[in-house]
């Protein structure tokens, strides 16, 4: 039930009681001709009920919250602890008992019932003005309970020894004194207070849940303290013992007494029942809910196209789904409950094992399997025999103290087929690549020297004829002019002859080596283009063999036609240097430098080209560019031959 509704019931019952309690003092004219016949074996049983609910009420609220104990709760405990004894002492010493026949007797019951009543109405009241609460140590919470029962006990003592040290509170033939009425008139105050105060609190909890902090429930205490306000009233009205106002009173007492139990059963014994079936709901849906789950991962494992297989730490396989034991050509219940053993090579077996048992030591949770970096393939084992390559990876868990380790894998078979066919496609095509820069660079050796050798020298012949002409003496002025037009045409065509040469094969690569090509190179490249161009080497740097000369000549020859071409440049400069395994060489230009998506343009057949020189040669080639900061390649040739034969 929830809190405002809780409180609106306590309300409407407090409206009636007090609408009953109304009634019948406004009638107590004929309530007075009313006597009940055995007033003390009623009063007996009341007293008793009473008294058996606040030791119940001690009992929970001394043990319901085991070593984490709370203030509130063990000061209750204590004063309903020690008002049910002063409330058994005050049914046993009332007048008409065994042994307690005087009025004497009666006052020291009388006494024992004021004592009870305060100690009651003080403890809800304490209760009411400070509602935070705090935890108490076990000691703490023994010492309060020594002290309430020494002090219980002293005055159990004083009223039995020493009655007349206590104000009177009753006379024979009179009644009730005034001391004693104006007691019970100061408790019905209290308890009027108090029944506010709880009042107040209920409504806050009801609006601000945050706010409760005691373990106990505020609106059945409302209504206790309203109802032992009631009672007090009754309390206050009789004269004899058979008076009925004593058994109304009672009554009001006994209802408020349960009222005070339930606000104690409400929290420290309902609540962790309610709790209890919560979480057993919680726990029933969290297990429906995991159960899904499972019925979920086990489709997913199931119908999965890569092979999942968990093993323990003895690598025997606990699970595997059918991806995994078609790959290995099994049937699923014929690997479950096996060794990892049955799909390992026997070669690799001894070493799979130490380094999945490595694995689990180290921490990690998940990574790749084998050692190839590319692929991080391992092989399997097929029920036929034979083996072919996996990728996987493997991840590890622990449960329950025990070590379990899943692997989720695939054939690759294929893939490792298609990569070989792959690399030996490449490898053709870049033997095919150095073929035919050789047969190029042939085929321009062998033009360049076709040209130079023959066509040259025929044109050569022609001027040495042509030369001879123009010594005639019989000739017309015009026919003079014409003959040097053509003399002049000749000599254009060796010079374009030459240049066609040794642009197709420089003689000076044959003739002068690598680096006297190279200066030529530089020389015609400035006088070209009006580009400062530094060339830093030495001959002995650059004695090198014919395939390297001519590759590392069309590299540079390449670049500083890509210079001139792209990158609107003022300076170049062309730097060796050569350790003794490789020769390194490097040009660099302050030209506006490439993108990097240009670089990686299918049609960027420069680079290209010069990539494929150098990959012929088993080098290296690094392009290191910015834009608006000029080119760097970085080319480096080893200088014993690896590849190249």
């Amino acid at each position: 039930m929830d809190t405002d509704q809780k409180l609106a019931r306590a309300r409407i019952a407090a409206a009636i009681l007090l609408i009953l309690s109304g009634v019948l003092w406004m009638n107590q004219q004929q309530l007075t001709e009313f006597r009940v016949s055995t007033p003390l074996p009623l009063h007996t049983a009341l007293e008793t009920m009473t008294i058996v609910i606040f030791t119940s009420v001690f009992i929970v609220c001394w043990n319901a919250f085991g070593d984490s104990r709370k203030k509130s709760s063990v000061i209750l405990a204590v004063a309903f602890l020690c008002t049910a004894i002063l409330g058994f002492f005050h049914a046993v010493s009332f007048q008409g008992m065994p042994g307690f026949e005087s009025a004497e007797d009666m006052h020291k019951s009388l006494s024992f019932w004021l004592l009870s009543r305060s100690l009651v109405a003080t403890t809800l009241l304490g209760l009411a003005l400070d509602p935070q609460d705090s935890a108490i140590s076990d000691r703490q919470a023994y010492t309060l309970l020594l002290t309430g029962l020494s002090l219980t006990a002293a005055w159990i003592l004083v009223i039995f020894k020493f009655p007349h040290l206590l104000p009177l509170t009753y006379i024979e033939g009179e009644g009730q004194t005034t001391f004693k009425i104006s007691c019970e008139a100061a408790l019905i105050g209290i308890n009027i207070y108090t029944a506010f105060q709880l009042h107040q609190h209920a409504m806050q909890f009801q609006f601000d849940k945050t706010a409760e902090h005691l373990h106990i429930d505020r609106t059945p205490l409302f209504l206790a303290s309203a109802m032992m306000a009631m009672s007090e009233v009754y309390f206050s009205l009789y004269v004899e013992t058979s008076d009925v106002n004593i058994v109304i009173g009672h009554l009001f007492q006994l209802f408020s007494a349960i009222a005070i139990y339930r606000s104690m059963v409400a929290v420290n014994i309902h609540t962790p029942y309610e709790n209890l079936a919560k979480t057993s709901i919680h726990l029933a849906k969290s297990a429906e809910e995991l159960a899904l789950q499972r019925q979920r991962l086990t489709r997913m494992i199931d119908t999965a196209i890569d092979g999942i297989i968990t093993i323990n730490e003895k690598q025997d396989i606990i699970l595997i789904n059918p991806a995994a034991a078609t790959i290995f050509g099994y049937e699923v219940d014929a690997l479950l409950g096996a060794s990892l053993n049955d799909v390992i090579p026997a070669r690799h077996r001894h070493s799979h094992g130490s380094h999945v048992t490595k694995f689990g030591q180290t921490g990690v949770t998940r990574r790749k399997m084998g050692d190839d970096y590319e692929d991080f393939y391992v092989t399997g084992l097929r029920s036929n025999g034979d083996e072919f390559p996996i990728e996987a990876s493997i991840s590890s868990q622990l449960e329950n103290g025990l070590r379990y380790y899943t692997v989720i894998f695939r054939d690759i078979t294929e893939r490792k087929v298609a990569k070989q066919k792959m690399a030996a496609y490449h490898e053709q095509l870049s033997q095919l690549s150095s073929t035919l820069q050789s047969i190029r660079e042939e085929e321009r050796k062998y033009i360049a020297r076709e040209l130079h050798d023959d066509l040259g020298q025929l044109l050569a012949a022609l001027r040495m004829d042509l030369s001879l002409l123009q010594r005639d003496t019989t000739l017309t002025g015009k026919s003079q002019q014409t003959i040097n037009s053509m003399d002049q045409l000749i000599l254009t065509a060796i010079t374009t002859l030459r240049r066609i040469a040794s642009d197709l094969r420089p003689r000076a690569l044959d003739e002068g080596g690598l680096y006297f090509a190279l200066q030529t190179l530089q020389k015609e490249f400035s006088y070209r283009h009006g580009i400062d161009c530094e060339l830093i080497a030495s001959e002995e740097l650059l004695t090198l063999d014919d395939a390297r000369s001519t590759a590392i000549f069309r590299i540079v020859q390449e670049s500083l036609t890509n210079v001139a071409r792209h990158a609107n440049a003022s300076e170049v400069q062309i730097e060796f240097s050569q350790s003794t395994q490789k020769i390194r060489f490097t040009i660099t230009d302050n030209g506006k430098g490439i993108d990097e998506d240009d670089m990686h343009k299918s049609r960027s057949f420069g680079l290209v080209g010069m990539r494929e020189r150098i990959k012929a040669l088993s080098g290296e080639f690094l392009v290191e560019s910015s834009p608006g900061e000029g080119t760097k390649l970085d080319i480096q040739i080893p200088v014993i031959d690896e590849q190249l034969n």
